[in-house]
């Protein structure tokens, strides 16, 4: 409990970046970041949360750290659109996995599974949690751009901008951002799918047995894939993208997490 006490005290100053008065790509969010990196870190290294761990936690936390290299690049390297105003919502979100987090580890009493045998030895399964993990990112933070998208377009259409929507990125760069991330996504569950069902194939299991994970998955895809040809096709523009956002998020969800949780604590 110690560790996840630091884990959610090292999150806090990435959180604290909502409340600056006006947010800035500077040495203050830089330090946060590597401070929340540091402390998922310090938790995966004390709790010995493996990445192949089919634990509800352990999926958290690597999803956490995921989420904090990614958003970390992408503002050392100024991009895309001031993604770094979103950095006071993504702290939140983490926060709210480390909390989650640590109350299951605290009332659960389940030992998670992890993988092994033939599959443990094979690249398909490392690319299959690589690509996984990475997808489940670029979809969260597809999501909170979403909502930012959705708190800067209230502001405009009541013509009264509040403290909240000025720290927030314009509507027309949170709009590039939650379909850019949903495009990379895209790619990249590309490779998690097929690495899934060669993943089966190491295991011995049937290729044409549709699970509930490989069936949320593809229609998550499904679900971005059809936001991406609209968009392209007729301009989708608004409202009608944020519910395919966060549709794709949701289905992703209960995907990657959701099914470790019914599978650890519900069912299992």
């Amino acid at each position: 409990m110690l560790a996840a006490y630091i884990h959610i005290l090292a999150l806090l100053p990435l959180t604290g970046q909502i409340m600056r008065p006006e947010p800035q790509r500077d040495i203050w969010l830089y330090a946060s970041i590597c401070l929340a990196a540091v402390g998922t870190m310090v938790l995966l290294g004390v709790t010995g949360e493996e990445v192949q761990s089919r634990g509800f936690a352990a999926a958290l936390h690597w999803s956490e750290l995921t989420v904090i290299l990614i958003f970390g690049g992408l503002v050392i390297c100024k991009g895309p659109h001031q993604v770094w105003r979103l950095a006071g919502y993504i702290g939140g979100y983490l926060l709210l996995f480390a909390v989650l987090a640590a109350v299951f580890r605290v009332f659960g009493n389940n030992v998670a599974e992890t993988v092994d045998g033939p599959a443990l030895y094979s690249g398909w399964l490392w690319a299959h949690i690589g690509s996984s993990l990475i997808t489940y990112a670029l979809v969260t933070l597809a999501a909170i751009a979403a909502m930012a998208y959705v708190v800067q377009e209230y502001a405009l259409k009541k013509r009264k901008p509040t403290r909240w929507s000025r720290r927030l990125p314009p509507l027309r760069d949170s709009e590039y951002m939650l379909v850019g991330f949903l495009k990379w996504s895209a790619w990249i569950l590309i490779i998690g799918i097929i690495s899934g069902f060669a993943l089966r194939y190491v295991e011995g299991q049937s290729l044409w047995e549709i699970d509930h994970k490989m069936l949320l998955t593809l229609l998550g895809f499904a679900t971005i894939c059809v936001l991406i040809f609209i968009h392209e096709r007729s301009t989708l523009r608004g409202r009608m993208a944020v519910r395919f956002v966060l549709g794709a998020w949701l289905l992703l969800t209960l995907a990657f997490p959701g099914v470790r949780l019914v599978t650890g604590y519900i069912i299992g």
